[in-house]
């Protein structure tokens, strides 16, 4: 029996006060910010040149140095069987390397294996490794390494929030119902031979097998997954012994034994993490940074509009989706009329005004650069306040904007972590109250709101994304909308949703090689998703990067964030046209201590 709905107080007038507040909030810390900025740099706004390189025309790659990043948040693991965070994703794809990756142009392309074979109307896969292959710990890589690798990351103990991706390997369902200790499907045909056997053609095996979660491990960590293990694989960089402090930095080192001769140029690469954003970009400026792509609006606009450095900047490809997460199984959210209440009261353009430099409303699960993206989808949700005040009326939860009465009684936590989702929960927060749905903003750091979001019965409501690792529909509906994804830890489907028919759909695009084919069964996927709102989708944006003159060789990736495995730099003269700037360190020390870690993002 349904509760009837409580009375509660009028919600606009208490939002516009908290937001002015905010505001007023926001102004003052501003206001301290530029006159620190005022007193050290006597109010100007303008960019310090950017720094050149010691050997300017000459592209001859050289070895040496230390690139050095940040971010504003922190990582939680770098396991690649269970980590599927972006922040996470650059480093775990420098310490391991997989049997495929996708190259620059985004081609699928050989990497530990020198070759494939696909045989038997696809359901024969055959991997020929590379010979002489090193592990970080000196240990030749062969097949039983790649098969006991495998069977780590799909084990039932294993929370890989990626593992759907495989259920088509030969014998998947008996080996995660711990009815066989082995994976069958998995088999080794030589010492540097693997073949994998599928129980049906499968479009995206291939696709998939480009993601970190199969990617060979070192004997070290074992034959099933475990916390505590050192990460070690057989990608370019290692993790240097105690180069990992948590909540602090990570700093990796050249692997002498990776297999393309010569490479990595770089002899570390370190991120410094919790650093403000405003704090990365006088980093930059001074040298002691080398690359930057988290930026207030301001500074993605003053970097773009100044001639010496917009050679050194670029936008990634637009791959990334961002929503509201609701969880399927919690209250308010296990009644479909909540949700698409929520998903008709947003307004996306508020969400695309924060930084519409590098963010575009989003209305469905696609973002544009993946194939089968059409922006007049017919299906997708819409800003309907009138259609999202009448879905309040069906859940039992009648609401009347002009008295403030009614709505859904309880107040309901959104998780945040300091930065973005801070910002767009405010904006949330408005655009809710005037359909009667109050909810608290509480703010996390990332690690913990990453653990409580993709933890069974934790979180009702929370921001949600998702950025394309390969380049087809099913690495975003497969990930966040299967019920197969759904784990009671570390899940990527944090809205717990499970609908027979999107399962059914996703399970035959598996399968379905005509492409028009699966375009369809993913368009009804999209139009049932959007309709049922597990999701309200709101905005994708896309990452801005500037790197130094001396950083050689950094280009966008069209799937990799952070793609630095083959940059060099050329930083001796470089050094000495930073010396005078180190008055900028000052300033910039000054600005993080006021702003905080993100706090104009």
């Amino acid at each position: 029996m349904r509760s009837t709905p409580a009375k509660t107080e009028p919600l606009a007038g208490t939002h516009e006060n908290e937001d002015r507040l905010a505001f007023r909030l926001n102004g003052i810390r501003f206001s301290i910010f530029f006159c620190v900025a005022a007193c050290v740099t006597g109010c100007s706004s303008e960019l310090a040149a950017p720094l050149p390189g010691a050997h300017e025309g000459d592209e001859t790659p050289r070895r040496g140095g230390t690139l050095r990043l940040a971010s504003f948040a922190d990582i939680r693991g770098l396991d690649p069987a269970i980590t599927s965070d972006g922040l996470a994703t650059p480093v775990i794809a420098l310490l391991f390397s997989g049997l495929v990756e996708y190259d620059e142009s985004g081609k699928l392309v050989p990497s530990l294996a020198e070759r494939w074979d696909v045989e038997d109307g696809g359901l024969q896969v055959r991997f020929t490794l590379r010979e002489g292959v090193r592990f970080h710990d000196g240990e030749e890589l062969t097949a039983d390494d790649v098969k006991r690798s495998v069977e780590r990351a799909l084990a039932p103990t294993t929370p890989n929030p990626a593992a759907s991706f495989y259920e088509k390997i030969a014998g998947y369902e008996e080996y995660t119902e711990t009815k066989s200790p082995h994976l069958a499907g998995v088999r080794v045909l030589g010492r540097y031979v693997v073949g994998f056997t599928l129980k049906e053609p499968d479009a995206t095996f291939l696709p998939a097998m480009a993601l970190t979660a199969l990617r060979p491990v070192c004997r070290s960590g074992g034959e099933r997954y475990s916390d505590g293990w050192q990460p070690c694989g057989a990608g370019p960089f290692k993790l240097m012994p105690g180069g990992w402090e948590h909540g602090r930095s990570i700093t990796v080192v050249r692997h002498d034994g990776f297999f393309r001769p010569g490479q990595p140029y770089l002899d570390a690469v370190t991120w410094t993490y919790g650093m403000g954003i405003v704090t990365e970009r006088f980093k930059l400026e001074s040298g002691e940074l080398d690359a930057i792509q988290e930026f207030s609006q301001a500074d993605i606009v003053r970097f773009q509009s100044d001639p010496r450095w917009k050679p050194f900047g670029a936008f990634a490809p637009e791959r990334t989706v961002y929503g509201q997460a609701m969880n399927t199984e919690m209250a308010p959210f296990d009644n479909v009329e909540i949700r698409r209440a929520v998903a008709a009261a947003i307004d996306r353009e508020h969400f695309r005004l924060i930084s519409p430099a590098r963010t575009k409303t989003a209305y469905q699960v696609l973002p544009p650069s993946v194939p089968g993206y059409r922006e007049d989808f017919p299906g997708r949700q819409r800003h309907d306040l009138a259609a999202a005040l009448e879905h309040m009326r069906r859940a039992g939860y009648p609401y009347d904007p002009a008295t403030g009465h009614g709505g859904y009684p309880n107040v309901v936590p959104y998780y945040a972590y300091k930065g973005s989702p801070e910002y767009t929960g405010q904006l949330l927060q408005q655009d809710l109250a005037k359909i009667g749905l109050r909810i608290e903003i509480r703010v996390l750091s990332y690690p913990t709101w990453a653990a409580v979001t993709r933890r069974r019965g934790k979180a009702a409501f929370s921001e949600g994304s998702w950025q394309m690792d390969f380049p087809d529909a099913g690495d975003f509906f497969e990930p966040l909308f299967s019920g197969k994804a759904i784990n009671d830890e570390d899940t990527s489907n944090t809205a717990f949703y499970k609908n027979a028919r999107v399962d059914a759909l996703l399970e035959a695009a598996h399968k379905e090689l005509d492409p028009k084919t699966r375009t369809a069964m993913y368009d009804e996927a999209n139009a049932t998703v959007c309709d049922e709102a597990p999701w309200a989708f709101t905005h994708g944006a896309r990452w801005y990067v500037v790197w130094q003159p001396y950083v050689r060789g950094y280009k966008m990736h069209p799937i990799l964030n952070q793609h630095v495995a083959e940059v060099w730099l050329d930083r001796e003269s470089a050094r000495r046209a930073a010396a005078p700037r180190l008055g900028r360190r000052g300033l910039a020390g000054v600005v993080g201590s006021l702003l905080g870690p993100g706090a104009t993002r």
